[in-house]
């Protein structure tokens, strides 16, 4: 597969799963298990660039240029690829806690929370995988904007 598609595939997986999440709103079991697999497809696609970075190839995309000099573009280096390995994994670590604790504690609003949680994971892929500071400061304010209702 083509690096740059790989790349768009580990941010937007997580993304299409949010919209997922929303589409199925108040039916717990389809929305806890679009959360379980899209976490294990993305550490799935993650470690399916790892042979690339440790082979030396460049894995690099660039997206689009809104103003002149200013891109956001990706470029998967060896440290972002450890910190997108361990985000993808502890992702479904923390999505079967999240299962247990939401259901156990009969939380409100447990869509919009999962909703959330799924945009957060794609905002911290695209963080790893940040090329320039513009990219990582528009994604920075993604996770920021995400991890609010996750908390409140």
């Amino acid at each position: 597969m083509i690096p740059g598609i790989l790349i768009i595939l580990a941010i937007c997986l997580p993304l299409f799963a949010a919209l997922s999440i929303w589409i199925v709103g108040k039916h717990p079991n389809q929305r806890e298990a679009i959360t379980l697999v899209t976490a294990v497809a993305l550490l799935l696609v993650v470690l399916s660039i790892l042979p690339l970075v440790l082979a030396g190839l460049p894995v690099r995309l660039d997206l689009i240029a809104p103003v002149d000099g200013l891109n956001i573009a990706f470029a998967v280096e060896p440290l972002g690829m450890i910190f997108a390995c361990v985000a993808s994994f502890l992702w479904i670590v923390s999505s079967v806690f999240s299962i247990g604790y939401m259901r156990g504690n009969n939380e409100p609003r447990q869509t919009r929370f999962y909703i959330c949680f799924a945009i957060a994971i794609a905002a911290t892929i695209a963080l790893a995988f940040a090329e320039n500071l513009f990219t990582l400061f528009i994604f920075y304010e993604v996770l920021t904007l995400s991890t609010y209702p996750l908390v409140t």
